[in-house]
């Protein structure tokens, strides 16, 4: 695989330049026919992805955590965990384990 990038120069108001910044918005691939032959396109997401921590609250976070307390109320946790580990021990098919 070569060291460089080769730019190929697309006008910006033609249907493969539309085409491109559309994957670019849409995250999905483009094929481009050529007549000879099918290319599928995958364009980079340029746009820098949001900050997943830029409204975190600490302090809401450990309320939820607590909030699972009451919801686990009059379970039986190790045996819940039990039965977690027994079902990620199975062989499903089509299913992460």
């Amino acid at each position: 695989m070569p060291t460089y990038l080769k730019t190929v120069t697309v006008p910006p108001e033609s249907e493969l330049s539309l085409a491109l910044k559309a994957a670019q918005m849409s995250g999905e691939p483009v094929v481009v026919d050529t007549g000879e032959g099918l290319y599928t396109l995958f364009v980079a997401q340029t746009v820098p992805s949001r900050d997943v921590f830029a409204h975190y609250d600490p302090q809401a976070a450990i309320a939820g955590l607590r909030a699972l307390d009451e919801a686990f109320a009059g379970v039986d946790r190790h045996q819940l965990l039990r039965d977690l580990k027994a079902q990620r021990a199975q062989e499903s098919q089509g299913r992460p384990t």
